[in-house]
């Protein structure tokens, strides 16, 4: 709207310019590319049929106060008859163009400070009654950029700007400058910031760094370096990245940069000046890479056991390329028969001095991947080689010839859900079956299958995925040993056989539970590593090897008489007073006695091993014929480990149970029944036994106790 006045009247809008910088500079653009500079009046007062008849745009220097009805400072008149439909749109742009822009010039200031003008609105109405804009817009025209003296000479001309100072630059920019950690932030240049009417962050710099020789040249040369329309700072640091640098080719590298101001006043280049030279690396030569398990020509596969258990044995062995230097980067590839391209993960040249070569070891996981089809039944071939990666070196050479390499992950049998271990859950266990008759319970041989030979059976197994192919080989185990010779399988085949020899099972000898023999299979191709072992093992209860085991001792101590004379210890054959007996310290008098207990010995025997646990059982029979019927109350147990050296004894302290198994005289003089005790051990499922007639009645017919309380 119009502008109040102190006499309380209104002044018509100043006008406004677009584009204008905040400084009120008119940019370069309008100015000499454009050659149009577009004015603005936002609105008038008056917007009846009688208001704002015409309207004259006066651009006039600073200072100076247009007067109506004066055309000197006319720039432009525009009239309400000549707009579409006879009326004004707001805002309403003032173009100004041709002879009328010419008027703004640059002009010389013994400072630099830039040229200023003003710009009015006279408004007519119908009555040709004048509106003054007040006050009028100030505005600036600069057209000199840096390094110019003022009035400009337009872009490009005039004065170069200073030279930079190259003191403390490198003149030689090779790999060791290019590696130093002291340059990793690249190259920093000083653009000298002396000149008229610097200012900083708002003049841009452009800086070519480039093997031409013409600033022209310069500005089009993709394989230079350069920093563009860059604000230049306080103190005109700029900085060209070390990845530019890097990435230079070989050659002199010249400099040269011109300067932009805000308006866009861009100044003549400076002169084309020798900075560095950059000169490159020799180029790495790769050598041959290796993964020594495979041989000397690459054809020892690769196979479950050479990848398990971890760390796997498949590591490729990459020496140091000649003319390589630390931070290089290699970066093994192996590929498989279909062309897929497995990377191992990269690693650096380390630093020098440290010794080769590079090691990379190859998982199964990563083998799996190569090898592709877990159910696949014949090799995969790989290729393997590696490159190295720089970044001053635009392709990353290549080891050649590439190497090769066989994994094989095939194996036979049913699938194994835990590749890549060699005992496969799936493999259904093998069954061993006795002779005689009747038949036994299969994995049992008894005495009935003492001295026969029994057979070993194992079922293939059946998956669409995994057929048989009649190339498998069966090889049957017994306690961990070979059983006869491996038998091939025939297509069509449901099962496999062989015979255990009873000498086999004789070597082995009996074994039942905890202790029960142990039988498996193994299944593979010819030739292949890749052997899967049955997991778990068939338990075979075995009992049919007679063992004779000696029998258990009853001991009678050895003591000392009155006149010291040692009555050296003996074995009883019946359970006596006597065995009764002990003195309180081993070969000493009688008395004193220690409590009354029964010694029982188990003597050493080649089959009874050191540490073998070994059962005791005592208990009163009726009569002394096997499987006699038992005296409640009179059992007695107990176990305990055969010792490494000497003999293994027990000492039964219950007198009372072994008491109950003697009968107490009937009448005067009469003795009663004899009644037997059963003693007996068992060791690895193999038992031993005695039975032996209790008599704990002396002449007088009366117990051990009341004899000898």
């Amino acid at each position: 709207m119009n502008m109040q006045v102190k006499s309380g009247g209104v002044l018509a809008l100043p006008p406004t310019i677009v584009g204008v910088l905040p400084d009120g500079r008119i940019p370069y653009q309008q100015l000499k590319v454009d050659r149009r500079v577009k004015f603005q009046l936002a609105d008038v007062d008056d917007k009846t049929p009688e208001g704002a008849h015409r309207i004259e745009l006066h651009v006039h220097p600073k200072g100076v106060k247009p007067i109506e009805f004066d055309p000197t400072w006319v720039v432009l008149e525009l009239l309400k008859a000549n707009q579409p439909a006879a009326d004004w749109t707001f805002p309403i742009d003032f173009d100004v163009t041709g002879a009328a822009l010419d008027r703004l010039v640059d002009r010389f200031d013994m400072n630099g400070e830039y040229a200023e003008y003003g710009a009015t609105f006279i408004i007519y109405d119908a009555h040709t009654n004048p509106d003054i804009s007040d006050p009028p817009l100030e505005f600036k025209v600069d057209l000199t950029a840096p390094y110019q003296r003022q009035p400009g000479t337009g872009n490009g001309t005039g004065p170069r700007p200073v030279l930079i100072s190259q003191t403390g630059l490198p003149t030689r920019i090779d790999e060791a400058w290019l590696a130093d950690p002291a340059n990793a932030g690249g190259l920093d240049l000083t653009i000298p910031t002396g000149y008229t009417k610097f200012e900083a962050l708002t003049d841009l710099v452009s800086f070519y760094v480039s093997t031409q020789t013409t600033f022209t040249g310069m500005q089009g040369d993709v394989n230079g370096a350069s920093v563009i329309d860059f604000p230049l700072p306080v103190g005109g640091v700029i900085n060209i990245p070390l990845a530019d640098l890097q990435a230079l080719r070989d050659g002199s590298y010249f400099y040269s940069y011109n300067l932009k101001d805000a308006p866009g006043n861009i100044s003549n280049n400076s002169a084309i000046t020798l900075l560095f030279s950059r000169v490159s690396a020799p180029a790495p030569v790769l050598g041959i890479p290796r993964i020594p398990v495979t041989g000397p020509n690459g054809q020892t596969p690769i196979t479950f056991a050479t990848v398990a258990p971890p760390p796997s044995k498949a590591v490729m062995e990459i020496d140091f390329p000649l003319n390589s230097r630390p931070g290089d980067r290699i970066i093994p590839h192996i590929s498989d028969s279909d062309g897929n391209v497995y990377d191992l993960p990269e690693q650096q040249i380390p630093p020098a001095g440290t010794p080769g070569p590079l090691t990379f070891v190859i998982d199964y996981d990563f083998w799996a991947q190569v090898f592709g089809n877990p159910n696949r039944q014949d090799e995969e071939q790989f290729e393997y080689w590696y490159e190295l990666r720089r970044p001053t070196i635009p392709v990353n050479p290549v080891s050649q010839p590439q190497q090769f390499g066989v994994v094989d992950f095939s194996y036979a049998g049913p699938e194994q859900p835990n590749l890549p271990d060699l005992t496969n859950p799936n493999i259904v266990p093998v069954v061993v079956q006795g002779a005689g008759a009747p038949v036994p319970a299969p994995n049992t041989l008894g005495p009935a299958q003492a001295g026969l030979a029994a057979t070993m059976t194992w079922t293939l197994w059946t998956d669409p995925d995994r057929l048989v192919t009649g190339r498998e080989i069966v090889t049957f185990y017994y306690q961990g040993k070979q059983v006869g010779s491996p038998v091939g399988v025939q297509a069509g085949d449901t099962t496999v056989t062989t015979q255990l020899p009873w000498d086999t099972i004789l070597a082995e000898g009996n074994g039942s539970g905890a202790m029960a023999r142990e039988a498996y299979i193994t299944i593979g191709y010819p030739g292949s590593a890749n052997v899967m072992t049955q997991t778990p093992v068939t338990p075979v209860n075995v009992t049919a090897v007679v063992i004779d085991l000696p029998a258990p001792q009853i001991i009678v101590s050895a003591f000392r008489t009155a006149t010291g004379t040692l009555v050296p210890e003996r074995v009883a054959t019946s359970i006596n007073c006597p065995s009764m007996d002990h003195p309180t310290v081993a070969n000493g008098p009688m008395p004193p006695y220690a409590a009354r207990s029964l010694r029982i010995r188990i003597l050493r025997d080649p089959n009874i091993p050191t540490g073998a646990i070994v059962n005791l059982e005592f208990e009163g029979r009726v009569t002394n014929t096997a499987g006699g019927a038992a005296i409640p109350g009179t059992q007695i147990t107990d176990s305990r480990p055969m010792p490494a050296t000497g003999v293994l004894e027990f000492n039964l302290t219950d007198y009372t149970a072994i008491r109950t198994i003697q009968l107490p005289s009937p009448g005067p003089g009469q003795r009663p029944a004899t009644r037997f005790a059963r003693i007996a051990y068992t060791v690895n499922g193999i038992t031993s036994e005695v039975i032996v007639p209790v008599a704990l009645l002396n002449s007088s017919l009366v117990y051990c106790e009341q004899n000898r309380p």
